[in-house]
């Protein structure tokens, strides 16, 4: 007779809970492992996405001195001829202002041929290089018009102060600043602000601003709707984009407010132009495949002020001006002079 036939019920029942209880113990041992296993997954997970944030932040939002951006001298001959302009006019002058949170900006100032001239035009340079960019576009408001030029390094650029790219939202309160600078050192100016890419954001951002009047106008050549939208855009571009866009942007967005204190999601333009009272000339390049040529009419239809917008086709980023010179200016006179503005 087996061992069990001689097993009263109540041995037996101890035997099953001694089973039971093995059997509990190793299922217990396995989900552990497993939780541990997905925990040790999820932390390598996030800090795989941590790194990849912080690389593209660096990549993306650390400013690259001009010295130190060779794209910045592979633009066209044209951009090369307004940089060697800007920086070796015999009347420019460096001027330094304070930001509001204490960085030490700069600009360069050509004045005007006539000392009794209180028209200005500010041009405000994109992502790479510095002021001295858009010496193409100061040449002709100066020699063409005959204006005041002030051109402002954005903050990490140039000679003003800073090691992160504001992406619109803090350069917009500098370049009030700016503005302030202007207004205090001649009443009766007449400005228009003229931006290019991120200078351009950085215009329409501070169009939806409080400005002074002395602001009469603004050109937006090449601005993104919004600095998330870009940088998701570009990101998409990349051959190492393994991460989820979406994802990768919130990281992004966790990153920059830790490092640079300001969010992303607030440098919004297409936000911006909905407050602004600024007659404001849209421009775009029907080619550009840096910022998608589709974000100009969202951000003109979005724009509460008096506007008007010019299509260049077959241009790319920052190159209407370019491709078609003659309708760019004559497109920038005509809606100046519409909009009653002196130049």
């Amino acid at each position: 007779m087996s061992k069990k036939e001689n097993s009263s019920p109540e041995e037996e029942r101890r035997e099953a809970g001694k089973k039971q209880s093995l059997s509990a113990k190793i299922g217990k041992g396995i989900r552990g492992a497993t939780k541990t296993a997905m925990f040790t997954a999820a932390c390598v997970g996030a800090g795989t996405l941590v790194g990849a944030s912080n690389y593209f932040y660096k990549t993306a939002l650390v400013p690259k001195r001009q010295k130190e951006n060779p794209k910045a001298e592979n633009e066209g001959k044209e951009y090369i001829e307004g940089r060697k302009w800007a920086a070796g006019h015999p009347g420019r002058k460096d001027i330094y202002i304070r930001a509001d949170d204490g960085l030490q900006l700069h600009a360069n100032l050509i004045p005007s041929e006539d000392p009794d001239c209180h028209r200005y035009a500010v041009c405000v340079h994109g992502y790479a290089g510095s002021s001295f960019g858009v010496g193409l576009f100061a040449s002709v408001y100066r020699d063409r018009y005959g204006m005041n030029v002030l051109l402002p390094d954005l903050r990490g650029f140039g000679s003003s102060d800073g090691d992160y790219i504001g992406m619109g939202y803090d350069d917009s309160r500098d370049l009030l600043c700016w503005l302030d600078w202007i207004i205090q050192k001649d009443p009766d100016a007449r400005i228009v602000l003229h931006g290019v890419s991120l200078g351009a954001a950085t215009v329409l951002m501070t169009t939806g601003l409080s400005l002074p009047s002395q602001v009469r106008a603004a050109i937006s050549d090449s601005s993104y709707t919004t600095a998330l939208e870009s940088l998701e855009y570009l990101y998409k571009k990349q051959d190492n984009a393994v991460i989820p866009a979406p994802v990768m942007m919130e990281f992004l967005r966790a990153v920059t407010l830790v490092r640079a204190g300001y969010d992303l999601a607030k440098a919004s333009p297409v936000e911006a132009v909905a407050h602004s009272h600024t007659p404001t000339l849209f421009i775009q390049g029907q080619a550009d495949h840096t910022i998608p040529a589709e974000m100009m009419p969202r951000l003109y239809k979005a724009a509460s002020c008096p506007k008007a917008f010019l299509w260049i086709p077959g241009a790319d980023h920052k190159k209407a001006v370019i491709v078609d010179p003659e309708t760019y200016w004559a497109r920038v006179e005509r809606f100046l002079h519409a909009q009653g503005v002196e130049i």
